[in-house]
């Protein structure tokens, strides 16, 4: 059901864990304006990959996908509009994917990810902001090493030809991936 997959690999002389993202752990979020109301949405669906290093977090590299098909906003009429041919066309486009291009570390823990996002079959650069930390789910605690990875950004969804209601919608989204990532 989906094609997806968010991979961080270092270099070879590395020593990178695999990890794969717990599905059932994952959501994408996003968060923009409709006249004057803050509107909510997530996708259930994403899986993926993290190859890190904690000793050289800046080697990683990240490629993800979602399912667009499993985006919720808890309103139905909602839910077809966003799924339809005016915003995320699930059907021509069933995967919004991204792959990383560079990993810049701020901390241990925290990295400025660039990469680029492909929604609609277009493909745009972004920038991740991005914090890796131990888990803190009480349901993982036998889970040795599992982390928790957390992502934000914003994009402009006339970008990906997601231009109507222009009038009503703001061009700003904001994005969060949070997810529980174990190790393989």
């Amino acid at each position: 059901m989906l094609a997806a997959e968010l991979t961080v690999a270092s270099a070879p002389a590395v020593q990178a864990r695999r990890f794969e993202f717990d599905q059932r752990r994952t959501e994408v979020r996003f968060v923009y304006k409709m006249a004057y109301a803050t509107q909510r949405g997530r996708f259930t669906k994403v899986s993926g990959t993290l190859d890190y290093d904690e000793a050289a977090p800046g080697k990683s590299k990240i490629n993800a996908s979602i399912a667009s098909a499993s985006l919720t906003t808890g309103e139905a009429l909602i839910d077809n509009e966003l799924k339809g041919t005016d915003f995320f066309n699930v059907e021509g486009s069933p995967v919004i994917a991204f792959k990383s291009l560079e990993v810049r570390t701020d901390s241990p823990t925290t990295a400025k990810v660039a990469g680029e996002m492909t929604v609609n079959g277009i493909t745009k650069p972004v920038m991740l902001q991005v914090r890796i930390e131990s888990h803190d789910d009480p349901a993982l605690k036998y889970d040795v090493g599992a982390r928790r990875f957390f992502a934000t950004t914003r994009i402009q969804r006339s970008a990906f030809n997601m231009t109507s209601y222009r009038s009503m919608v703001d061009d700003d989204v904001d994005i969060e991936i949070d997810a529980i990532a174990r190790p393989r």
